[in-house]
């Protein structure tokens, strides 16, 4: 039997993935089952169940992809010399959420599934460790290159900022998910006035 590559297992995940993404946004996250994604991808229940055990995983891989695609600018502009600050890099961050299938819609409906689902809740808090962490290892470059503090106390006050500025984050999803009208703007606006006191 020929080997698969990874390029053919990654497309294959993708495929699921989207089939799952549609599934989700159409029914919702509790309506949605694995025979729809199933029948959305227009594969087999056996080559689904080869990637995904069942559509919580595939809601995880997906939003944990469109998040890394985010955090990916923290780390090139946390390269940056001199470091941009907080109050440009945050909301350029956010400002590409919604333009995603999984946020808000999504992201929120599988935040409420979390509240009582032990293994949601568990990869929810997991996903939000791992933003934290890129936010704050981002804080930390910006206060090492503006502030003049070396690494300690730069990481120091990175991990006691990072928590509010996540906060921001997920504040920016609920909003544009709930109160309509021009609110993503006037968020974003908002947030770089916060973020400028920082």
């Amino acid at each position: 039997m020929p080997k698969v590559s990874e390029e053919h297992r990654e497309a294959m995940r993708q495929r699921i993935l989207d089939a799952a993404l549609a599934c989700v946004a159409r029914k919702g996250f509790s309506a949605a089952s694995m025979a729809d994604i199933v029948a959305e991808a227009g594969l087999s229940a056996g080559a689904v169940y080869l990637y995904y055990k069942g559509k919580e995983q595939l809601t995880v891989d997906v939003g944990r992809r469109v998040l890394e695609d985010r955090l990916a600018i923290l780390e090139v502009l946390g390269r940056a010399r001199p470091v941009p600050p907080p109050s440009q890099v945050i909301p350029e961050m956010m400002a590409g959420l919604p333009k995603t299938q999984f946020f808000p819609g999504i992201a929120l409906q599988v935040w409420g599934e979390a509240v009582h689902h032990d293994e949601l809740a568990g990869v929810a808090r997991q996903i939000i460790g791992d933003v934290t962490g890129h936010i704050a290892a981002y804080l930390q470059k910006w206060l090492q290159s503006t502030r003049g503090l070396d690494p300690d106390a730069a990481a120091a006050e990175a991990a006691r900022l990072a928590p509010a500025v996540v906060g921001l984050v997920q504040g920016y999803i609920v909003q544009v998910a709930f109160a309509g009208g021009d609110i993503g703007e006037r968020y974003l606006e908002s947030a770089r006035g916060v973020l400028e006191r920082l």
